[in-house]
């Protein structure tokens, strides 16, 4: 791999990891007409700051491929305005000048950072997929983590890649939805033998994986279940060091709700969870649709058997 000079000479500074170990991958609320509702959102983010050390805007569960780029600087003002905490707004594409350009105008809004997804469908070789992060890289002075998800991109970040992006300044963490749990036991030990596993912070992109990831040397999730249960994640992640009995009862107390969750497509099931909460989040953009009523049985029975349902729901108005 044909690798440039790693440091990014529009950031000549020490950037650190303040988003802390959950960071909660938020759902969109739309209204009856499938506009961004506002005030459900208000709603949501309230509750949320009990629940979460920061807040990713729309990522793949904000339906982002449904979102023009004129909604998502309306919600990233709006969350920015709405919350103390950290919130990170997520790029998505395939094709970088569209990246770069919403990067450009993303740069405007007080944003605390940028999850990057690999390019997806086009497949580019690594070192072309280094380019795309190392170029983006260069037009912000935020943070960057990187998203590697195969299963919906269609290309693997390889650690060896994963590493050369960790040697850039503000490139500080790494998503990480692989079904091989071992890769990141190698992007640890090649982040160990390059000194820069504490610069540099690997989080879950999967609940259910949280637990076996913290063993190998990961920080935190990047959650959709703390929309129910941020503070146990929260808890699970902390005792982990001191308690590893305690954070293994959580982990598996949740383990119906971390498989529910992702019984059909996401955000579907959350959406539906969160509605059952009493929150009215539960419509979505074509091509997605609500839960049909198995997937509603099933779910609502999850909730009920964890007591969910019982949840003291405080939020401003």
């Amino acid at each position: 791999m044909n690798i440039k000079n790693n440091q990014n000479e529009n950031n000549q500074k020490n950037f650190k990891n303040k988003w802390g170990n959950v960071v909660t991958a938020c759902i969109t609320p739309f209204d009856q007409d499938l506009k961004v509702d506002f005030k459900e959102f208000k709603k949501l983010i309230s509750y949320l700051e009990n629940h979460t050390d920061s807040i990713l805007i729309f990522g793949t569960t904000g339906e982002s491929p449904t979102l023009n780029l004129k909604e998502k600087i309306e919600i990233s003002k709006f969350v920015k305005e709405n919350t103390n905490l950290p919130v990170i707004a997520n790029i998505s594409s395939n094709n970088y000048e569209k990246a770069l350009k919403e990067m450009e105008k993303l740069n405007k809004m007080d944003l605390d950072g940028y999850l990057i997804t690999t390019p997806y469908y086009n497949k580019p070789p690594q070192d072309s997929l280094y380019d795309y992060f190392y170029n983006l890289s260069l037009n912000t002075d935020k943070p960057i983590m990187i998203y590697n998800i195969p299963s919906r991109t269609g290309i693997d970040l390889l650690p060896d890649t994963i590493v050369e992006l960790a040697k850039i300044d503000n490139i500080i963490a790494l998503k990480q939805s692989h079904s091989d749990i071992s890769k990141v036991i190698e992007i640890k030990a090649k982040l160990i033998k390059n000194n820069l596993d504490n610069k540099f912070f690997i989080y879950s992109g999967d609940d259910i994986l949280t637990l076996p990831l913290l063993s190998l040397g990961a920080y935190g999730v990047v959650s959709v279940a703390s929309h129910l249960i941020g503070k146990e994640l929260k808890q699970m992640i902390k005792e982990f060091n001191n308690n590893p009995s305690l954070s293994y009862q959580i982990h598996y107390k949740y383990y119906d709700l971390f498989n529910v969750l992702f019984i059909t497509t996401n955000p579907i099931p959350v959406k539906q969870a969160m509605e059952f909460l009493g929150f009215n989040v539960n419509n979505l953009r074509k091509p997605l649709r609500k839960a049909n009523e198995k997937e509603k049985q099933t779910i609502l029975q999850v909730l009920q058997n964890l007591g969910l349902l019982n949840i003291n729901i405080k939020v401003s108005s």
